[in-house]
């Protein structure tokens, strides 16, 4: 917290209304001001309109070019004899492109808001585009053998 940033108390009831409820299939955060608050928060219903492939362009599609964010995503995996699984993962996203000192305000702001957000399985930080493709991201996070859960779009 050595930034001054500090996560805003809504962060964290968002994150487990997703961890406990299940009510979010992800959620974005981006420093406004001294602040650390909820860019977009992408309720179930909604993911399950657009299917899970659709639900991870649009997540990513909220990492601007030349901006950092953080990002919390439910990714749900089949682990085959275990059975289906959910780990929660944790993006920092300061991509190269963007202003070095907006990267190291998100890199030196990261424990701000990772310390609220208890139950976090898997942490992630990206700097380009393709680090983000979902199975890079995938690679990370599952064990060995462990085939993404692919939802088709519901009308």
């Amino acid at each position: 917290m050595a930034s001054g940033v500090t996560a805003v108390n809504d962060v964290v009831t968002q994150f487990e209304e997703l961890k406990l409820r299940r009510k979010y299939a992800f959620i974005v955060y981006k420093i406004d001001g001294s602040n650390i608050v909820t860019s977009l928060a992408l309720e179930k219903e909604v993911a399950e309109k657009l299917g899970s492939e659709a639900t991870y362009e649009k997540f990513i599609s909220e990492f601007p070019e030349n901006e950092g964010r953080y990002g919390v995503y439910d990714f749900e995996y089949d682990s085959g004899a275990d059975g289906i699984r959910n780990k929660l993962v944790f993006f920092l996203w300061a991509p190269d492109t963007a202003p070095i000192k907006a990267r190291m305000v998100y890199a030196s702001s990261k424990q701000a808001i990772r310390q609220r957000l208890d139950g976090i399985n898997v942490e992630i930080q990206c700097t380009e585009a393709s680090e983000l493709a979902h199975e890079v991201v995938f690679e990370k996070l599952a064990p060995k053998g462990a085939v993404p859960v692919v939802k088709a779009p519901k009308a």
